[in-house]
C-alpha cells in the first residue's frame, strides 16, 4: 500500500524533528502549514529548497512564504512538499535563508 503525500511529509517531519501545525495532501504533493517563519526556517535548514514570498491583498500587511522542497532532497522522485508560513510584511526572514529566495511564481 502506497503512502499518501501527507503521510510521506509527516514522516520527513518526524525524521527531522520539524515543527508543523497541519499537513495535507493536494494531488501528488504535500502541503505543510507552520506557525511562522522560525518553523519555515527549520524546514529549509533540514530539507533545502527554494523560498518564495507572495503578498496578500494590498494593504493587508500580510505575506505568504512558501518553501518548495521534497521529502528527500537528494531524490527527484520523492514527494514534492510546499511548506507555508504566514507573516507580517515587516517580519524578517532568517538571514541564513537568503540563498533560497526566488521571485514569487
Amino acid at each position: 500500500m502506497s503512502l499518501s503525500p501527507a503521510a510521506r511529509a509527516e514522516t520527513a517531519a518526524d525524521l527531522n524533528a520539524l515543527p508543523h501545525a497541519r499537513i495535507t495532501s493536494q494531488g501528488s504533493e504535500a502541503r505543510v502549514f507552520t506557525a511562522g517563519l522560525d518553523d519555515l526556517t527549520a524546514w529549509w535548514l533540514a530539507l533545502g529548497g527554494q523560498l518564495t514570498v507572495t503578498p496578500a491583498p494590498h494593504g493587508s500587511g500580510v505575506v505568504l512564504w512558501t518553501l518548495h522542497t521534497r521529502t528527500d532532497p537528494t531524490n527527484t522522485d520523492s514527494t514534492i512538499v510546499r511548506v507555508h508560513a504566514l507573516a507580517l510584511d515587516t517580519d524578517p526572514l532568517d538571514a541564513d535563508c537568503a540563498p533560497a529566495l526566488t521571485d514569487a511564481a
